[in-house]
């Protein structure tokens, strides 16, 4: 960075970039439209884990506790040090072999080797208490090991203890006959030493024993300690929440999806007509039934497409997509309703003949309909074409055709010259506006066959579901199918205000 300070070119440290934000609303939306993937992944995982551990034996655990009380043996000191080895000590020596060949041998099947798998032993120094786990098959079998186990070293240290006590004593009493027989001072000051040390040990003899003690006999447990099946399920929701959201990131992350409508608008090179938010609806749902927000959207496009439109007395419009599944068919039967309430004479055409949805929107037959028309044409006949469209208003000025009977090959039937003679017939209805919810442009010909026979063609587009690839692709068909679209329609922003419409 330069400043010029006094006629002087002074040089000072660039400033940093501002921080990226963190795109967090991206982020949420590939959680929300992934949630299927989401579902596949977690669903089965904790399943899994569930029945794994309703298949797994059942093993039990029982605890018997031995605290270590203030000692009584003048030998042993008190302070917290020597307390902490004590108690390492007890809990090293607890699960040795020489106590499991001792403990095995009260208990029925069992041997050093099958306790060494049973057994754990913890210590607890803040309150000096040492716990003896056991883990066996049966409750009672693991409260029989830990009470067996802590009986066995309980006896085994007093024994211990006594056998000390024992040594100690005939050593001073070795010392004390060494003495016999000599006289002096010192020799009288040695003895009496030793006998009040002999006087000490009598004392501690009789409480012998006491420093160790079972502080809680193990019982045996009322449940099983494994397997946990809904634990083990409740922890691997969440692991598998976990994995399934880093798998979704992965994703959005090495195939973005289009940030919004400016950026979609942008690499269409297209204008964005209208943005119809997003509205959770039950299922079933009919068309009739808009929030307030859809409603002025649709109001919004209605007028957009009465300026972009040629002036003529009768205006066909063919809405399409690039993707099946973003919301063509929604779009069309809500602009529909809203232009006939505007006293527009509207005709619906389902001419998705791969993926009909059109007339169950509207609660008409399925057949007859467009596929009967064209082929009935193709054929010599096709009569009686009006008939077909089954009146949806009470003011009778939006009329539906449905796709009828899935043709075996849809796109030759829309290439065929039956299609001319349909459009020739819309063309003598007196309909004002004409219009054919069409197949998805990409990857199909039959959208493309019919954008080259209307007055324009219509493009609904979700964000959440297009990549830059998509949206190029789909510019480049439209430049080489040499079609203008009038616009981009934008379906998925959020709303949860209603509004009914008449009729």
């Amino acid at each position: 960075m330069v400043d010029r300070v006094d006629g002087l070119v002074r040089y000072s440290a660039p400033a940093l970039p501002p921080d990226q934000p963190v795109e967090t609303g991206r982020y949420l939306d590939a959680l929300r439209r992934s949630k299927l993937l989401i579902a596949m992944i977690v669903l089965p995982l904790a399943a899994v884990v569930l029945l794994v551990s309703l298949l797994l034996p059942r093993t039990y655990q029982a605890t018997a506790k031995i605290v270590l009380e203030s000692s009584s043996d003048p030998l042993q000191t008190s302070d917290a040090n020597s307390i902490e080895r004590r108690l390492a000590t007890i809990d090293a020596l607890l699960t040795t072999r020489e106590t499991r060949l001792r403990a095995a041998r009260r208990i029925p099947g069992e041997t050093a080797a099958t306790l060494d798998r049973k057994l754990a032993s913890t210590v607890d120094p803040r309150a000096d208490i040492i716990n003896i786990v056991a883990t066996d098959d049966t409750a009672t079998g693991a409260a029989r090991i830990a009470n067996a186990v802590a009986t066995t070293f309980l006896v085994q240290q007093h024994r211990g203890e006594q056998r000390r006590l024992n040594r100690v004593r005939a050593a001073l009493r070795r010392a004390l006959g060494q003495l016999a027989g000599k006289t002096g001072p010192e020799v009288e000051t040695e003895r009496g030493a030793i006998r009040e040390r002999l006087t000490e040990l009598d004392v501690g003899a009789a409480g012998s024993g006491s420093e160790l003690s079972l502080a809680e006999a193990a019982q045996p447990p009322s449940a099983a300690f494994s397997p946990r099946p809904i634990r083990n399920a409740v922890f691997a929701l969440f692991a598998a929440l976990f994995v399934a959201a880093l798998v979704v990131l992965a994703r959005a992350q090495l195939k973005p999806r289009v940030s919004g409508s400016r950026e979609l608008s942008r690499l269409l090179d297209l204008p964005v007509l209208a943005e119809v938010p997003y509205v959770r609806r039950p299922l079933g749902h009919r068309p009739q039934t808009l929030s307030s927000a859809e409603y002025e959207a649709y109001q919004t496009l209605q007028e957009s497409l009465r300026r972009r439109l040629p002036a003529t007395s009768q205006r066909t419009v063919l809405v399409t997509s690039a993707l099946h599944g973003e919301g063509k068919t929604e779009v069309t039967a809500a602009l529909g309703l809203v232009l006939s309430q505007a006293l527009h004479r509207t005709w619906l055409v389902s001419a998705d003949m791969r993926w009909p949805k059109l007339h169950e929107l509207f609660d008409v037959d399925q057949t007859p309909g467009l596929s009967e028309v064209l082929a009935g044409s193709r054929n010599g006949g096709s009569s009686g074409l009006f008939q077909l469209s089954a009146a949806r208003t009470g003011s009778g000025h939006l009329h539906v055709l449905a796709s009828g009977r899935t043709p075996p090959d849809p796109a030759q039937l829309l290439a065929s010259d039956a299609l001319d003679g349909f459009f020739e017939e819309i063309e003598e209805s007196e309909h004002d506006y004409v219009l054919l919810d069409g197949p998805p442009l990409l990857g199909l010909v039959d959208s493309q066959v019919l954008a080259q026979r209307v007055d324009g063609v219509l493009i609904v587009c979700r964000p959440d579901r297009q990549t830059p690839e998509t949206a190029l692709a789909l510019r480049e068909l439209l430049e080489r199918l040499e079609v203008k679209p009038l616009g981009v329609v934008i379906v998925g922003a959020r709303t949860s205000t209603h509004t009914y419409l008449p009729g």
